[in-house]
């Protein structure tokens, strides 16, 4: 599959080359025969079959690489090949007894771990080859970005993506393995180029933490792993009366707590309105 690319070069001049897709996905595209793309953060046009799009160039391949170029799609909900993405659901993928996943995988993290030229390796866990399905809730994006996850360990994971995101950057991941959905808060630890982002794991809920370790257990020992037990039922309860809440102390709080702070998460706002007194107080 061929598509049209066309911008302007850093001379400020117009050009236009037609390139080859290698795969494509939700967050951007991989093209080959792209030598007019030679260095990162350019944002450019792809036109295929009359649809035009708006990307930006994450990286450039060199070596045997050379000619390829990984786009970031600048507007995820609109696809310029006609393409309609299944939403993200826990991957049903039940590892078999005795071994860990595909050997593709393996390899996959091999050459990766290659490229990564560790001379020794220096991480405090033991990492596993794993494959998964992991939602990015970044601060101030509207919606959350989607890619696969590889390489798990207690202290972290690493994620396939074109995604152009810093070093450092914290963020919230949603990882779906299994039938199990695990959310954990996360920091950007390395970059890196033609594959994607290690993420260090800084903190777990005590039942998300349980669901890691069960999906570590099973990698450790090489045994299946099923769908998470249904939670036992809960004898129901009335609820208590509701408490009329100050709404205009509501709003100051809201209104003193982004003084300090770019983002308020409904944990933090529900916290936020167990501080302010009940109304009449």
């Amino acid at each position: 599959m061929e598509v049209q690319i066309s911008g302007l070069d850093p001379m400020g001049q117009p050009f236009s080359q037609t390139a080859s897709v290698v795969d494509v996905s939700e967050q951007g595209v991989r093209l080959e025969g792209a030598q007019v793309l030679d260095h990162p953060g350019a944002t450019v046009t792809l036109e295929h079959g009359g649809n035009k799009g708006q990307y930006r160039v994450v990286w450039v391949g060199a070596g045997q690489l050379a000619g390829q170029a990984g786009l970031m799609n600048l507007e995820p909900n609109k696809s310029v090949f006609g393409l309609s993405f299944p939403p993200s659901t826990p991957d049903r993928y039940v590892v078999p007894a005795g071994q860990a996943f595909d050997e593709g995988l393996r390899k996959l993290i091999e050459e990766r771990r290659k490229a990564e030229k560790r001379h020794q390796e220096r991480r405090r866990y033991e990492r596993y080859p794993c494959r998964g399905d992991a939602e990015i809730y970044a601060s101030g994006a509207e919606s959350p970005q989607r890619c696969t996850f590889t390489d798990f360990s207690r202290g972290g994971c690493f994620l396939e993506t074109l995604s152009a995101i810093a070093l450092d950057t914290e963020l919230t991941l949603v990882l779906l393995i299994s039938q199990r959905k695990i959310r954990v808060h996360g920091q950007v630890r390395s970059i890196l180029p033609n594959f994607g982002l290690g993420i260090q794991f800084v903190h777990l809920e005590p039942a998300d933490l349980q669901q890691l370790e069960e999906v570590l257990a099973a990698l450790e020992q090489g045994t299946p792993l099923g769908a998470t037990p249904p939670p036992a039922p809960v004898p129901a309860t009335p609820p208590p009366p509701a408490t009329p809440i100050d709404s205009l102390r509501a709003l100051e709080a809201v209104k003193s707590w982004f003084g300090d702070h770019d983002a308020l998460t409904r944990q933090e706002f529900l916290v936020l309105l167990k501080k302010i007194p009940p109304q009449g107080e």
